[in-house]
């Protein structure tokens, strides 16, 4: 029997960008997320996320974002490794990019 699973915690360190392959059939997600260990060293996972998770990903996933990645590990024919996300679950948006606050009207 085989079996992989990769879990990850951490921060985005960009937006999701929707891309498709050369030829437009499939559409897919990619960002990257970094983790640091115990020294605050970061290690950094490039993710890729196909089919009904794509549109979610790309409206939710922003730079400095917390979010829990399940999936597996993938090495391509360029020996390029990748985090294939079989579930993405969002934490809280980075406090830079939440939505500003209205101003009040301060009387004159």
């Amino acid at each position: 029997m085989n079996f992989q699973q990769v879990i990850l915690a951490g921060n985005t360190t960009t937006d999701a960008q929707r891309r498709a392959s050369k030829d437009g059939s499939v559409v897919f997600a990619t960002f990257t997320v970094g983790v640091s260990d115990i020294r605050e060293k970061g290690t950094y996972f490039p993710i890729v996320v196909f089919d009904n998770q794509v549109d979610a990903v790309v409206q939710y996933v922003t730079k400095g974002r917390q979010v829990l990645v399940v999936g597996r590990a993938q090495i391509n024919d360029q020996g390029r490794f990748s985090v294939i996300a079989s579930r993405v679950l969002f934490g809280p948006e980075a406090a830079n990019r939440r939505a500003p606050q209205e101003e009040e009207d301060v009387p004159s």
